[in-house]
């Protein structure tokens, strides 16, 4: 059973986050406009045994929650999965194939992988062929596909860049599985992409996407867990920008997977926070999250579903 993990945290002085959030949030849409989007991670790409480790602990938490929600064990054998949002490199689409999927799609916005160096999947080569105990694993036919992928020539590791996130291009894929790790919070429109969803996969297709509802910011994140909460829907769309965190709730991610055709959801607290700070943060947060339905406790969930 997934047992969640209980964040401690200090009481919040309610003004003072208040200020701090709306400073960080401004800050952080300007960066943006100059910047753009570098980084999912709080680490750099260059520390290769950071991302592998992250990596390998991603793959092996999809995992304990597919077989948690669908009762055994259920492995990626002959599988064709698609991910949403892979993010900084294609690892997991490596762990993928090393676990005997048929295929990996991944799909993005943003095209981050481009610029990961040639070295990090050797190290993560040397590390499968070290460590894991799967013998079966053909580190050549691995380091092949990864190599076709960063040539622009997909094959069991289809790797594709869309800056309208068209899920469109994966209808005849034939999808088993759908991961995303932390992606779903950034979407603007989750009911489209759901909706979307739904038509390219077959029934029977299960989704599994762990998705964090907590503040982004980093610094602010571990003292005032909610701060994006704080403020009513004109502040925050005012200084928010495309991939700011959504602001959904457990209740109407269940509600939007239900009216997008998907059955048997069930939603999993990964982290929580405790009940002394809640009260001490209710009333400082504007009506529409203050209900007991929104479950304002949970930090991250697991979203798991199936296409009816």
């Amino acid at each position: 059973m997934i047992k969640p993990e209980n964040r401690k945290t200090r009481y919040p002085h309610n003004r003072l986050y208040y200020g701090m959030g709306l400073l960080f949030l401004l800050l952080n849409k300007i960066r943006n406009k100059f910047q753009g989007y570098s980084s999912p991670r709080t680490f750099p790409m260059s520390d290769f045994q950071r991302a592998i480790h992250y990596d390998m602990q991603v793959i092996n938490h999809w995992r304990r929650i597919l077989c948690e929600y669908v009762g055994r064990k259920y492995p990626f054998q002959d599988k064709t999965i698609l991910e949403l949002g892979p993010g900084a490199d294609l690892g997991i689409g490596i762990l993928c194939l090393a676990r005997g999927a048929r295929h990996y799609h991944g799909l993005d916005v943003n095209n981050l992988v481009q610029s990961v160096p040639g070295r990090f999947y050797e190290e993560l080569f040397y590390y499968m062929k070290n460590t894991v105990q799967t013998p079966q694993v053909d580190i050549d036919y691995l380091r092949e596909q990864i190599n076709l992928t960063r040539k622009g020539q997909n094959d069991k590791i289809n790797y594709i860049c869309s800056p309208e996130f068209d899920l469109t291009l994966f209808q005849d894929k034939h999808i088993d599985l759908v991961f995303s790790q932390a992606a779903f919070e950034h979407f603007d429109n989750v009911e489209h992409t759901l909706s979307r969803l739904s038509e390219i996969t077959a029934a029977g297709a299960i989704l599994i996407a762990e998705v964090d509802l907590a503040t982004h910011t980093r610094w602010i994140r571990d003292w005032d867990p909610l701060n994006i909460y704080r403020y009513s829907d004109s502040i925050y769309d005012t200084l928010k920008f495309s991939g700011s965190p959504n602001r959904l709730r457990p209740r109407e991610y269940r509600e939007i997977l239900q009216e997008t055709g998907w059955e048997n959801i069930k939603i999993y607290p990964l982290t929580r926070v405790n009940n002394h700070y809640i009260k001490k943060i209710n009333q400082s947060l504007p009506r529409q999250f203050r209900n007991p339905e929104n479950q304002m406790d949970y930090l991250s969930i697991a979203l798991c579903a199936t296409r009816g």
